[in-house]
């Protein structure tokens, strides 16, 4: 059986190029490639920036939240001082009393300083 020919596509000149195509050839060669080479470059600073402004954004909340949660933790302290100093003052109280006293103290502190980490956005579970 005979089989059908397929054209040949021609890729090349039929024949020798002159130095002047030659240099327009590859003129556009290099300008093609120098447009590529502008809009990467572009395409590179525009991510740079973006990348840039979402590390500061996320510098600026967690200073934030950090902040907070110095200035909370701090007032917890300060509450359970001022609770020791109640106990020490009271001459009447009994050990265990005191004991008791501190424990309720720290556990306040535990719970106060859950529900603080539980309202922060790092915090919480993603839902997906």
């Amino acid at each position: 059986m005979a089989q059908a020919k397929k054209p040949q596509k021609k890729t090349e000149p039929s024949g020798p190029i002159s130095p002047t195509q030659a240099q327009e050839s590859g003129d556009q060669v290099a300008g093609r490639a120098r447009e590529m080479g502008e809009q990467t470059s572009e395409q590179m600073r525009q991510f740079v920036e973006q990348a840039r402004a979402l590390n500061e954004q996320i510098l600026d909340t967690a200073t934030k939240v950090g902040e907070d949660a110095v200035q909370r933790y701090v007032g917890w302290l300060q509450i359970i001082a001022e609770e020791q100093r109640k106990l020490a003052s009271s001459p009447q109280v009994s050990e265990m009393d005191w004991f008791a006293s501190m424990l309720k103290a720290q556990a306040d502190l535990t719970q106060q300083f859950a529900k603080m980490v539980g309202s922060t956005s790092f915090g919480r579970q993603s839902q997906s």
